[in-house]
């Protein structure tokens, strides 16, 4: 059985470890067919690196590294070898501060290593000088160009910093098109996360291909049902012998946490790191929620007021994939860029296309909802996962008080946060708590691993919550202002608990109160139902 290739970057050295390695050479060469000016965005953690030390090997005509894989077996590629210039931006270290400086080091690095002579003062000038030097000397140049836009995503908090490598930027690639038209680029390939404006990369090259929703990036990255399949058969087996499961619900279990991502509705794939770590560990844990996620996203949708249900499903038109600026970020962009939400489906119409997106499996949602609950709550990441892991082992053990004793610690000082910077009345400030108060319910409940549903429409009325365990069944009504004894009562005059006549499960009625001015749980009553 080969071991798993977790957090690996360098195909050489996967190949001539004998690590497990996914063939994905088929596509590579159908991008060489196509075309040879690229542009890629995918999450973090997807295999931009390792793609991009594929094209470094296959362009070096490293011919023995591809032994066995489609490119070799299969088709007439020439091997031929080509200069290769590579700039990864990820390995110039977490927020840079001199972007400027670290791109001349390594363009005058590679003059010293190509024997080209570079004496201009600008970076963009110098650039030109270095790839028509080598292309000169030599042959046309491979530029490999990874994680490009790191050192705006570093930044995306300050505005000034941002500007600033925005600028550098944008002089760095303005060379790119007279290269090309000049003859000395042979293949260029830049990967990101998003595609930002204004970085010249857009505007002037404008033959540059994105291949972000397009067909031959379908299946580039991620790993499909029927790779993982194939190439995983032998950490399936020893899968299904750990968690005692036959091979279908495991398939299963695999496919609702970490399956999902789609820039193409029809073809579905898992996050190689999540699926790679899972098999490595043997558990089903959040690993892609472990690697980070950038404080910033979640302040700005709860800065923007955006309600966290509303994320489920999201519509967007295809202009959406086009670019994001820098200036006016939009959180859906963000999310989409960075993985939190995906295409689920598409809906055309007289050739016109709208895409759904939503959360594309279990471990994202997760992750995204304990990071919403921490933003909203303004509590530490500590605080927040003790409170959620006591509230569900409070509803699975019949113990209602435990549940609204971390409701109220969740709930303390929030009202200290949404203080107003501009007077306004008590009422409207009831009711941004309020509204407040239903996110963080909703925040809550969506993250506990029981079958919980909210706001569901009976024929007499709204229930609030219900929350299903393998024992119990709550039915929740909550009041704000009102005696909590209502709650209780309109839960029995409504007939809320008629449908679950049947069930074995004991049946709780919950009623809890919330006070105007402590803007936090009043009172509470609890009673068993009696059928």
């Amino acid at each position: 059985m080969k071991r798993l290739p977790v957090g690996r970057q360098n195909f050489e050295a996967i190949i001539k470890e004998d690590l497990l390695y996914v063939d994905k050479t088929r596509q590579m060469y159908e991008l060489m067919l196509h075309g040879k000016l690229y542009f890629l965005s995918r999450p973090r953690r997807f295999g931009k690196s390792l793609l991009l030390s594929k094209f470094r090997y296959l362009f070096s005509g490293a011919k023995e590294l591809f032994k066995g894989l489609y490119i070799h077996e299969q088709t007439d590629y020439d091997w031929q070898t080509y200069p290769i210039l590579q700039f990864n931006f990820a390995s110039f270290g977490y927020q840079v501060e001199n972007l400027e400086a670290v791109l001349h080091r390594k363009i005058l690095s590679y003059g010293i290593q190509f024997g080209v002579s570079l004496t201009k003062t600008t970076l963009s000038e110098n650039f030109l000088s270095l790839v028509e030097g080598i292309s000169q000397k030599n042959k046309p140049v491979v530029l490999l160009i990874d994680e490009y836009d790191k050192p705006l995503v570093d930044f995306l908090t300050d505005s000034k910093k941002v500007k600033k490598n925005q600028r550098v930027l944008k002089d760095f690639f303005s060379p790119l098109k007279d290269l090309d038209a000049q003859g000395h680029i042979h293949f260029l390939f830049i990967t990101g996360v998003s595609k930002f404006s204004k970085v010249s990369l857009f505007s002037d090259l404008n033959n540059l291909t994105d291949l972000t929703i397009d067909r031959l990036s379908d299946d580039l990255l991620g790993i499909t049902q029927q790779e993982l399949l194939t190439y995983f058969s032998d950490h399936l087996k020893i899968a299904t012998q750990h968690f005692q499961l036959s091979e279908k619900q495991l398939l299963q279990d695999i496919q609702f946490w970490y399956n999902g991502y789609a820039f193409n509705p029809s073809i579905k794939l898992y996050n190689p790191f999540s699926l790679l770590s899972f098999f490595n560990s043997r558990r089903f844990s959040n690993f892609w929620f472990a690697t980070g996620t950038p404080t910033f996203l979640v302040n700005t949708i709860r800065t923007q007021a955006i309600q966290p249900a509303e994320l489920e499903r999201v519509t967007v038109p295809e202009t959406f994939f086009d670019k994001y600026s820098l200036e006016e970020l939009d959180s859906i962009g963000l999310l989409f860029q960075t993985g939190y939400l995906t295409i689920k489906a598409t809906e055309t119409r007289k050739h016109r296309t709208k895409y759904i997106l939503g959360y594309p499996n279990e471990e994202v949602r997760l992750s995204m909802i304990y990071n919403l609950t921490e933003a909203f709550t303004f509590k530490r990441s500590s605080i927040v996962g003790s409170a959620l892991l006591l509230m569900e082992e409070g509803l699975e053990e019949g113990n209602v008080s435990v549940f609204i004793d971390q409701l109220e610690i969740l709930l303390s000082d929030i009202s200290y946060h949404l203080l107003p910077k501009k007077k306004r009345s008590k009422q409207t400030d009831f009711e941004v708590w309020e509204g407040y108060f239903q996110t963080i319910i909703y925040l809550v409940t969506s993250f506990m691993g029981l079958h919980v549903q909210t706001e569901i429409t009976k024929h007499k009325g709204r229930l609030d919550l219900l929350v299903e365990t393998d024992s119990y069944l709550y039915i929740m009504e909550f009041k704000l202002e009102e005696p909590v004894k209502n709650a209780i009562v309109q839960i029995k005059n409504r007939q809320y608990a008629a449908a679950y006549k049947n069930t074995p499960k004991t049946v709780y009625l919950v009623g809890i109160g919330f006070s105007k001015e402590k803007r936090n749980v009043e009172a509470w009553e609890v009673e068993i139902w009696e059928r």
